[in-house]
């Protein structure tokens, strides 16, 4: 019920037609009072007490009213529920088609708004990374901001360390090895000691320091013994997502030279359990992988008869 205390203090409110600052001056900042009426955070009980004054309401009725209270839930808009259909397709595929629709909802809630609560961020995390690099910048930097700000909140490192690992890993497939050898030290300020972290940061740092010198020889034989030792625990499906990732990275910075055995076996398997209904046209979507279908033709062999390469 604690997180029902903030969405009545708004009820109320808005019944008297007060403003937030209004109501919660020297009491609460702007974020702290957003976050208090969408329920993410509490509030002090002397500071309960002087809004309650303000409302010129007495602390038994507010608690009637709060016990009598069902939990509200707002209708959705055309543009939430629409951000909640594409992050849903994106929670399942990444690559998910989009309609223009889509795109623009993503766009406009993304970029036109001053302040994200926290699930909200949530949402953002999974649909930023179709957005175009310079809006992605501006909207990590907004978000980076904001987290760093809640930072003592429950749960709020893990947001930021998923935060600044994303982007890392975003710059690199976009072909920006120097900013992500910027961020890789503020993701391992954040991260945990979870060993998929760990091999996750070491995997972007060992990419990012060998990308930049242009040698690809350099990024296979940095980074082919974690990849070995992902195999040895186990660990087959992040093995063959690291192979993945190093091809396309890459590829970003046009230092792939040819599609290897092991490259082609990693997406033989990937692409055999990912969901084709989210992608309307399959070939054209394996023709956005440079020199795969060329090597396919050359080889006179489907994708998938390489499932049991490694």
């Amino acid at each position: 019920m604690a997180h029902e205390i903030g969405p009545l203090l708004k009820e109320l409110r808005e019944a008297e037609e007060l403003t937030q600052a209004r109501l919660y001056q020297n009491v609460l900042s702007r974020r702290q009072a957003i976050r208090l009426e969408a329920g993410e955070t509490d509030i002090k009980a002397e500071h309960l007490l002087t809004v309650l004054d303000r409302l010129d309401m007495a602390l038994p009725e507010f608690q009637y009213r709060l016990q009598k209270r069902q939990p509200q839930v707002a209708p959705p808009t055309p543009q939430t529920a629409m951000l909640d259909t594409v992050a849903a397709k994106l929670n399942t595929w990444l690559d998910a088609d989009m309609t223009p629709g889509e795109v623009r909802a993503m766009e406009n809630f993304a970029l036109g708004r001053p302040f994200f609560t926290v699930n909200q961020i949530k949402t953002l995390m999974t649909i930023a990374a179709r957005l175009p690099w310079d809006a992605y910048d501006r909207l990590t930097k907004k978000l980076a901001a904001q987290l760093a700000d809640m930072a003592d909140m429950p749960g709020v490192q893990r947001l930021r360390y998923t935060l600044y690992f994303n982007k890392t890993m975003f710059s690199l497939l976009g072909g920006l090895p120097d900013i992500a050898l910027r961020l890789v030290p503020q993701a391992q300020a954040l991260a945990s000691d979870r060993m998929d972290d760990q091999i996750m940061l070491q995997f972007l740092q060992r990419m990012a320091e060998t990308l930049v010198t242009k040698d690809p020889a350099a990024v296979y034989a940095a980074t082919e013994g974690l990849i070995t030792h992902l195999r040895g625990l186990g660990l087959a499906m992040m093995a063959d997502s690291l192979i993945d990732n190093r091809r396309h990275m890459l590829s970003s910075v046009n230092l792939h030279p040819r599609w290897t055995p092991a490259e082609l076996g990693a997406a033989a398997r990937l692409f055999a359990i990912v969901p084709w209904e989210l992608k309307k046209d399959r070939q054209g979507y394996l023709a956005k992988f440079p020199g795969l279908l060329a090597t396919l033709a050359a080889a006179g062999q489907p994708l998938s008869a390489y499932r049991d390469v490694y």
